[in-house]
């Protein structure tokens, strides 16, 4: 004779269990496939960001010009590696596919990391003229040996952004490259506490006492981000 209450805990156990791997598939297609934070291809050059930018100090800017005055940030081809490249073109195993590139006149095809679909804008433009800097949406670049998807890029996250821009908003920094100058930091300080002091919350590290901050170094002037157009327009057009 079967035992009802053995066949009832068995029936339970199975749903549990279903119920408990269909939350776990869920949750990686979110944070994978939908978020996609993390997400690190790997690349036909290993191109080390922490040297060129964290150890020799290269500015974002001047691999990615264009974003200062364009929608778009570039890759950067083949003749701009060359510029410095040109007098290294050496027999290592790191730099010869640039090599290869150069001679044969056959562009690098790098594998894209970060992705909005064809209906969602990007503008880095606006961005970068508003003083926010790289490490907002990339993360701390200059420390990186190979890049990864920093920030998951989705709508909910970009709309959140632009709500409460001092959650997540950097100011612009010396290492990005973005409107930097050679300025007096003493007087930064005094001017922004002057004006700003009663700010609250302080919007990323612009009102912090550390005079050497490189959150304050570059900064051409004082600025605290206020809340941006969340219009469908802004993104999608």
């Amino acid at each position: 004779m079967t035992d009802l209450k053995s066949v009832n805990y068995k029936n339970v156990s199975f749903w549990l269990v279903w119920l408990a791997l269909t939350i776990t598939a869920a949750y990686l297609l979110y944070d994978y496939v939908i978020k996609n934070t993390g997400f690190m291809p790997a690349q036909p050059i290993q191109f080390s960001h922490k040297v060129h930018s964290g150890d020799f100090g290269m500015k974002c800017l001047f691999c990615h010009s264009s974003a200062e005055n364009s929608e778009f940030s570039e890759i950067p081809t083949t003749y701009s590696c060359m510029v410095c490249h040109i007098a290294l073109k050496n027999t290592s195993e790191l730099i010869k596919p640039l090599n290869v590139s150069y001679d044969s006149l056959k562009p690098i095809v790098w594998k894209r990391v970060y992705r909005v679909p064809d209906f969602t804008k990007f503008n880095h433009k606006v961005h970068i003229n508003s003083l926010i800097d790289c490490s907002t949406c990339h993360g701390e670049v200059e420390k990186m040996e190979k890049i990864f998807q920093f920030r998951p890029i989705t709508m909910s996250w970009c709309i959140d952004c632009h709500r409460y821009p001092e959650k997540y908003v950097v100011p612009a920094r010396d290492i990005s490259g973005i409107f930097t100058a050679g300025i007096n930091i003493d007087s930064l300080h005094l001017y922004k506490k002057k004006y700003y002091s009663n700010v609250k919350p302080a919007y990323g590290m612009w009102l912090s006492d550390n005079y050497e901050s490189e959150y304050l170094k570059g900064v051409v002037s004082p600025r605290v981000f206020s809340r941006a157009n969340e219009n469908c327009s802004v993104c999608h057009y």
